[in-house]
């Protein structure tokens, strides 16, 4: 029987959808960006106040009926919750344009503007991809795409070689650097794919050797 921390469940799933729900309308409301409910809501109340004021009330019931639960929240739901928040919270400050106050902070050491941007939005890309999977499923995605490789050791090695892939196809859909096609091919293939392949194969023997060491002693 497996692990529940390393498994999906469907009531982790559904923790996840719900505080994902949540956090957006939050977001939302937060930022401003349901005020057209608000006015309608006003017009129809005649008095901005009380349409204010009956729109928050109807927020709070909504994430009352997201987030209450009548049983505790088991293991799965708990972690399902608290990455789908964090995975929110991650796009939010990005799509709102928070994290730029790093690109002059990169440009002081050289990295031009269009690709500082990138760099931040293929990490923020990246960091997603990690607390969604591991909310979902307790495990890195680095482990559910590379766990049924026999000759892959420490799948979650793999991870930095990821942040540089998703980073250079964040780079060639927005251009940062502002060549054509065929150079972003070259880059992906012959740049970061053979030397990860290389220094992976490196990682796993070196991980492996470890393993067997340790192993040969347990058994001695």
């Amino acid at each position: 029987m497996g692990d529940p921390w390393k498994s999906i469940t469907p009531k982790g799933v559904q923790a996840f959808v719900n505080a994902t729900l949540a956090t957006l309308l939050v977001w939302l409301s937060i930022e401003n960006h349901l005020a057209m409910v608000i006015n309608y809501m006003s017009n129809i109340l005649s008095s901005h106040t009380a349409g204010l004021s009956a729109y928050y009330v109807i927020v709070a019931f909504v994430l009352y009926k997201l987030l209450y639960k009548r049983s505790s929240y088991d293991v799965n739901e708990k972690r399902a919750t608290k990455y789908a928040i964090l995975t929110m919270l991650l796009i939010w400050i990005t799509w709102e344009g928070y994290l730029q106050f790093i690109v002059p902070i990169m440009g002081m050491v050289g990295i031009f503007p269009s690709l500082a941007n990138s760099l931040i939005i293929g990490t923020v890309a990246f960091t997603v991809f990690i607390t969604m999977y591991y909310g979902l499923h307790g495990k890195y995605f680095t482990t559910l795409m590379l766990e049924h490789m026999p000759w892959v050791i420490a799948p979650d090695k793999f991870l930095p070689f990821f942040w540089l892939w998703i980073n250079a196809i964040v780079a060639g859909l927005l251009n940062a650097f502002d060549v054509n096609a065929f150079w972003y091919f070259v880059n992906l293939f012959f740049i970061f794919l053979l030397p990860s392949l290389f220094i992976g194969t490196k990682v796993q023997e070196k991980h492996g050797l470890r393993i067997q060491k340790k192993d040969d002693y347990f058994d001695e």
